[in-house]
């Protein structure tokens, strides 16, 4: 029904055409019935350009899988959904469960990244394939209390095997925790992070196992995993794991690239062994070294540790090397 003193038409729709809702989609159909042929084109079109919104997670992201794959990683995509047979009480007290599950070995939303990643490394070494260094971006799911549901976005990296495969002139290296702690750091360093230190942290799942700090703020944990865990899988040769939390990356302001010319002054080394307790480490080491703010101290870096009665019960030996330059003189 058209209305000439309003300028307006009503229109009474089909329920045959349950795709005509709004204004547009009347346009629509009368541009097809009418023909498209029959809309004239316009000289000029002004449009406004669409400005993304938090567009650094979809970079950052970008970047790290580059990184990653520049680094003899290779990315996969597991299932979210996972069997709680994988997974001890504690961790299935905050499990998000599905109630139509699609099978008895599907029946729960992964609470964390690592037994579904073990997964398809025991199918690769079950097909002979074992050097390994694999990368996934995924999703875990908890439910806090009742009725509420969180979700965390993760980095989980994989390595076992060899790292470096056997040729003619070298021998293979096989991968360990300090390899992929490498890996870790630059990743880190590549999403604009400052202050990465390292802290021993217990973890029923995992060995020799650190928490991955920015600032004094855990954004990950990194470790092997456990023999009873591979052993739960049905694999026979270690695995590493680093699982990094993407929500606290995301959020580091990028910084930009600097350059500046190499000085001109050589640098000078340092050599000092220290006798310490057994359960003091390395990172406090280095850590209070580094506080003492000496401008041309640029480098500390620990290269033997050595255990022997001769130095006293409960003690170490730890040689570390300190590099000091001066970009104004010569140090003497």
């Amino acid at each position: 029904m058209y209305s000439k003193e309003e300028n307006k038409i009503a229109l009474q729709v089909p329920f045959s055409k349950n795709d005509i809702s709004i204004q547009a989609d009347v346009v629509e159909e009368i541009m097809r019935i009418d023909g498209l042929d029959q809309v004239e084109i316009p000289e000029s079109i002004t449009i406004s350009p669409s400005v993304e919104k938090n567009h650094r997670k979809y970079l950052l992201r970008e970047k790290l899988s580059n990184q990653l794959a520049g680094s003899g990683f290779h990315e996969m995509f597991t299932n979210s959904i996972t069997n709680s047979a994988f997974y001890n009480e504690l961790q299935l007290e905050k499990a998000v469960k599905m109630i139509n599950s699609l099978s008895n070995e599907l029946n729960m939303l992964r609470p964390e990244m690592l037994q579904s990643g073990l997964q398809v490394i025991a199918h690769n070494i079950n097909r002979k394939n074992n050097n390994l260094m694999l990368f996934e971006f995924g999703k875990t799911y908890h439910q806090p209390q009742q009725h509420s549901y969180t979700e965390q976005q993760h980095l989980a990296l994989y390595i076992s095997g060899n790292v470096i495969a056997h040729g003619w002139n070298s021998k293979p290296q096989k991968a360990d925790l300090f390899y992929l702690k490498g890996i870790t750091e630059n990743l880190l360093r590549s999403a604009a992070a400052e202050k990465i230190s390292f802290v021993e942290h217990q973890d029923a799942n995992l060995v020799n196992a650190t928490t991955i700090c920015i600032r004094e703020i855990p954004v990950g944990i990194i470790g092997e995993v456990s023999p009873t865990l591979l052993k739960a899988f049905d694999i026979k040769q270690p695995v590493f794991f680093a699982d990094l939390k993407m929500d606290e990356l995301y959020h580091l302001k990028s910084k930009p690239i600097l350059y500046k010319e190499i000085t001109k002054f050589p640098t000078v080394n340092r050599d000092l062994a220290l006798v310490v307790d057994k359960n003091v480490s390395y990172s406090q080491i280095e850590r209070i070294a580094l506080s003492t703010k000496i401008n041309q101290l640029t480098n500390v870096q620990l290269f033997d540790v050595f255990e022997s009665e001769k130095i006293g019960a409960g003690k170490k030996s730890m040689a570390l090397s300190f590099t000091f330059i001066d970009e104004q003189k010569t140090l003497t």
